[in-house]
């Protein structure tokens, strides 16, 4: 196992994986701004609900927030073209925690998943291949790296999957369809897809296929 995990191997898919994360991230921070999230979330609220032990973690006020986002956004940016990657992540992964911190009742699996392996990817060669750095520096291109640093990125999903299947395994969930019977209603004027979704057959369907695809998908 220990000769399988320090193999070399191609550095390829972790260079997609910063490429996707990086585009990911900015769509989804500059949509967080587009929408006014930013002043619904961390500004107007009056009153913020803490976290154990980080009740001191408090929102930046009206210029503050939006610089901290537009700052995220770059950095994203700057990791998905490989741009001074270990300052980009690293940022990223502390201003990001930060804003997940200000208020529990913001709390979502997905945000802390998102903590968790910008946090890794600051250990993890991820800006030595198709890179700006790269582009200027041809001596710091790397074509392979250990096995592991794919396979934790791998593990990380892994549990992430699994325990999401393991938590659909409960009457709301599975008998009741819920929450999907109060979620694909107000989505009934989609083309196409839309009227299925005021059936409640379709939101049994869609919670059994969500369950068994998270408890299953990461042995396929």
């Amino acid at each position: 196992m220990s000769l399988e995990i320090n193999k070399n191997i191609s550095i390829a898919p972790l260079v997609v994986f910063r490429i996707l994360f990086g585009l990911v991230m900015s769509i989804s921070l500059f949509r967080f701004i587009y929408k006014g999230w930013v002043y619904d979330c961390y500004i107007l609220p009056k009153i913020h609900f803490k976290f154990y032990g980080f009740y001191w973690i408090e929102p930046l006020g009206d210029l503050g927030m939006y610089s901290l986002f537009v700052l995220m956004t770059i950095a994203s940016l700057m990791i998905m073209i490989g741009y001074l990657y270990r300052f980009a992540i690293l940022f990223f992964f502390l201003s990001f925690t930060y804003t997940e911190l200000i208020d529990v009742t913001y709390y979502l699996n997905h945000y802390y998943f998102i903590s968790l392996l910008s946090f890794l990817l600051i250990f993890l060669p991820a800006d030595r291949y198709f890179s700006i750095r790269t582009w200027f520096n041809p001596a710091d291109k790397i074509y392979l790296i250990p096995a592991w640093m794919i396979y934790s990125l791998k593990l990380m999903i892994a549990i992430l999957y699994f325990y999401a299947g393991i938590a659909k395994l409960n009457t709301d969930w599975l008998y009741n369809a819920m929450p999907l019977t109060l979620w694909l209603p107000p989505h009934a004027h989609l083309p196409m897809i839309g009227p299925l979704l005021l059936y409640k057959e379709t939101a049994y369907v869609l919670s059994w296929i969500g369950c068994l695809y998270d408890l299953f998908i990461v042995f396929f």
